[in-house]
């Protein structure tokens, strides 16, 4: 697998399952939305910043995304802990860079199907600042 592969999956998958870890080191799935604007990969926490995922995340703690269908960790997280997955990076984005306009119009043409307020929660000034791009993997040393 690649990072262009992590970057498809982003794109054209509803639903991703993303893996951080606790403080114990054990790996937890969480189903996170995401969208691809040309072609780097965002993530938000559509519940702000106290929502442990996002905090794993900022952290500094392993990142990996389960590449397969992410639905799987809304019925199962222990399942989504299965698929294969791929170490990527994460960076914060500021919620004042223009970047963020473009993530809430592909935000909106991707879950235009989805409920209107779980769509407002992802566009919400809270989640905005909670953006993250996805980067590859850290090098190694």
């Amino acid at each position: 697998m690649s990072f262009d592969d992590v970057v498809e999956l982003l794109d054209r998958t509803q639903v991703v399952a993303v893996v951080t870890t606790r403080a114990s080191g054990q790996p937890i799935a969480t189903p996170i939305w995401s969208v691809v604007v040309d072609g780097v990969p965002y993530l938000r926490s559509a519940f702000g910043a106290g929502s442990w995922w996002y905090r794993h995340v900022l952290a500094d703690r392993p990142v990996a995304v389960a590449m397969g269908d992410g639905t799987v960790a809304e019925r199962d997280r222990d399942a989504a802990l299965e698929l294969p997955r791929e170490p990527v990076t994460a960076a914060h984005v500021p919620a004042d860079d223009a970047v963020q306009v473009r993530i809430d119009e592909e935000l909106l043409r991707k879950y235009a199907h989805a409920q209107r307020s779980s769509v407002d929660a992802m566009l919400s000034d809270e989640a905005r600042a909670c953006t993250l791009r996805i980067d590859g993997p850290a090098p190694t040393r």
